[in-house]
């Protein structure tokens, strides 16, 4: 899902506070008109952060309330690049050597699994990329596949970790190690926004087929 702006917040904020609302209370509290209310209040529940139930009223027909779902009560608190940033330059700056590794490893196979598990064994490396591609699509990072080149590249329009890749380049080789573990061959660096680059590539090492010795 996209990053919730101020409005977006405002409403959960309050369907969180008063245990729901229909759309009418959320047009008082909040001072817009009903048609800019449902399209937020849609768009945020297609998301899955918000949930619509019928309450019954002493009078005339159940009206919806929109409440906040357990996705949406999450969303509210998942600006944590702040302390991702404190995280990782305390891993890094480990100075137990052996501590360090584990954990970094420890970081890169937890982000391979993420995609092994929902990925289908492929005929080939190209295949792979591109399922992977939709994947991380689908996870919300901005990716796509390119094989108009000599070998696939897989292409990120913006770099998912910016502010850890500025403490080091330690996450870049992590998701350069997690691409490898994932497709299933080497992968290299073509391009990195953190050396100020607009996109982030990733070339994947296809070994060329060699023809078989004849008999």
């Amino acid at each position: 899902m996209s990053t919730l702006d101020s409005r977006d917040r405002e409403i959960i904020e309050h369907l969180h506070r008063t245990a729901g609302a229909d759309i009418q209370s959320l047009c008082d509290e909040l001072g817009v008109t009903r048609t800019a209310v449902r399209q937020r209040i849609a768009r945020l529940e297609a998301s899955g952060l918000l949930a619509c139930e019928k309450r019954s009223q002493t009078r005339g027909r159940p009206k919806n309330v929109y409440r906040v779902t357990a996705e949406g009560l999450h969303s509210l608190g998942e600006d944590y690049r702040e302390l991702a940033v404190v995280l990782w330059e305390s891993i890094v700056g480990l100075e137990e050597s052996d501590v360090k590794e584990r954990l970094i490893l420890q970081v890169q196979e937890r982000l391979a699994d993420r995609f092994r598990k929902r990925l289908a064994v492929s005929e080939s490396v190209e295949q792979s990329v591109d399922e992977l591609a939709d994947e991380m699509r689908a996870s919300g990072f901005n990716v796509e596949s390119d094989h108009s080149m000599a070998l696939p590249i897989l292409r990120e329009t913006n770099c998912p970790f910016p502010m850890l890749a500025d403490v080091d380049e330690t996450i870049c080789q992590i998701e350069r190690r997690v691409l490898e573990e994932v497709i299933g061959a080497p992968v290299e660096f073509r391009n990195r926004c953190r050396d100020g680059h607009h996109c982030c590539e990733f070339e994947v090492q296809v070994a060329e087929e060699t023809p078989g010795n004849s008999l």
